[in-house]
C-alpha cells in the first residue's frame, strides 16, 4: 500500500472483507481453496452425474468425496482499491493492492512503440525484466526514487 500510494494511486483504499470483494488473481496455494461437495445435486454446472467439472476431488477419512477450487474472492484484510467508474450507469470497480501495483509498473516499462500487434499484453514490449514479485518490488522503488529526484 505505501508503494502506491508513493505511486499516485487516488483510488480508494480499504481491507478486504470475506465473500464481498472478488480478485482476478489465481491463488495456487491450495491450503487456500474452498472446499464444497462433490454430489450432482450440489454442483449446478454437472447436470448428468459426472464427475465433478472443475478443482480438485479427493476423498476424505470419512468417506465422503470433496472437491477444492481456487477461491473468487481475496483473503480476509487483503488491500484493496476500488472506485467507482461510468457515466449513465457507474459501478463499482476494484482490485487487489498487488494487481494495481503490477499493472501501474508494467505500464510505466512497456515499450508502447515496439509492441506489435501480435505482442500479448505485457509480452515481448517491456524495457525491464518482470518475471517475479521481488523484480516488480524493485522496479516500483526505482519509479519512486525517479519521481523523487525529477
Amino acid at each position: 500500500m505505501p508503494l502506491l500510494q508513493q505511486l499516485g494511486e487516488d483510488r480508494e483504499i480499504f481491507a478486504a472483507r470475506p465473500w464481498d470483494n472478488y480478485t482476478h488473481l489465481l491463488i495456487t496455494d491450495r491450503k487456500h481453496w474452498e472446499r464444497g461437495p462433490c454430489h450432482p445435486s450440489h454442483e449446478p454446472f454437472n447436470r448428468f452425474g459426472a464427475e465433478c467439472a472443475r478443482g480438485m476431488k479427493f476423498l476424505t477419512r470419512e468417506g465422503r468425496w470433496v472437491v477444492v477450487n481456487p477461491p473468487h474472492h481475496p483473503r480476509k484484510g487483503t488491500p484493496m482499491v476500488g472506485c467507482t467508474s461510468g457515466y449513465y450507469e457507474p459501478e463499482w470497480e476494484e482490485e487487489t493492492a498487488w494487481e494495481a501495483l503490477d499493472t501501474i509498473v508494467r505500464d510505466h516499462f512497456t515499450d508502447w512503440d515496439k509492441m506489435e500487434e501480435d505482442d500479448l499484453p505485457f509480452g515481448g514490449a517491456l524495457s525491464r525484466d518482470l518475471s517475479t514479485p521481488s523484480l516488480i518490488f524493485a522496479a516500483a522503488n526505482d519509479m519512486i526514487a525517479e519521481r523523487k529526484v525529477a
